[in-house]
């Protein structure tokens, strides 16, 4: 049990104002009532939105975004794709058009098969109707699709735009005699068996929240609203009487849910941070 006479800390949490930290599963916090970006317009705010006027405009947006610059390439590789394409087809015709053929060979050999060596002169040089037709429209429908957390793109998203990401910028500017007095768990990325960017809390709610009021930290913790629909609902499962097989499965399914949790809730208790 905390001790309620602990001494105030000193440290960066000096406001009155006092920030809420939702827990969600596992343990892992974020920022109560953060908004997460969805698309990757809203992640990548800082590409200026005059790269649609001219492939000069797009060249100078894919120096400021990389991940950009690889969907530009993706392009590049796909018109390079489709010439080769069309250079196989005129060469299968009953009577092959030599002109035209060594026309498009001509162009594919000036195209760099790396989209790194050869993308930018390639998007320097097309007209302004193929520009705005194909590739502004699909330069859109990427910033408007959600990025790629698992793979090549992760690396370049801003830690600061997720609420799961604003709470580890907290957490890492707060000092480690604050960190263990809450029971908060900072890990910074990759090592054996995790590949996390978190602040976690690893005590209960309850305990983390007098921890914080005795030691004059301005920092409070409530369940995630997504986690207690879910404890409501297992809940609700478990004390409803099953009628069918169906039933009988998603009781078992809810009882084993918080069974789990109660024994995840058992071993924060004993957590050592």
């Amino acid at each position: 049990m905390t001790n309620t006479t602990q001494e105030k800390l000193p440290g960066i949490l000096t406001s009155e104002e006092i920030t809420e930290f939702e827990v969600c599963e596992g343990g892992t916090l974020r920022i109560a009532g953060f908004e997460d970006p969805e698309t990757r317009a809203q992640f990548y705010e800082h590409v200026p939105d005059q790269w649609e006027d001219s492939p000069a405009d797009l060249a100078n947006a894919m120096d400021d975004c990389q991940p950009l610059a690889w969907e530009v390439y993706s392009i590049y590789s796909d018109f390079r794709n489709g010439l080769q394409a069309e250079i196989d087809d005129a060469e299968g015709e009953e009577e092959p058009d030599n002109k035209k053929i060594a026309a498009l060979n001509a162009r594919l050999a000036s195209m760099p098969e790396e989209p790194e060596k050869g993308a930018e002169d390639w998007l320097l040089e097309v007209d302004n109707d193929y520009f705005k037709t194909n590739i502004v429209e699909r330069i859109k429908y990427w910033f408007s699709d959600p990025p790629s957390w698992q793979g090549w793109e992760d690396d370049y998203l801003p830690e600061m735009a997720t609420g799961q990401g604003a709470a580890l910028e907290f957490f890492l500017d707060l000092d480690q005699k604050s960190l263990n007095v809450l029971g908060v768990k900072v890990i910074e990325g990759l090592y054996p068996g995790s590949t996390c960017w978190a602040a976690e809390l690893h005590s209960s709610i309850t305990e983390a929240n007098t921890a914080a009021e005795a030691a004059g930290l301005q920092v409070r913790f409530v369940t995630s609203k997504k986690q207690s629909e879910q404890e409501q609902h297992d809940e609700k499962m478990v004390n409803q009487k099953p009628r069918t097989k169906a039933q009988w499965a998603a009781l078992d399914k809810a009882m084993a849910d918080l069974q789990d949790k109660n024994k995840e809730n058992s071993s924060n208790k004993n957590a050592k941070i």
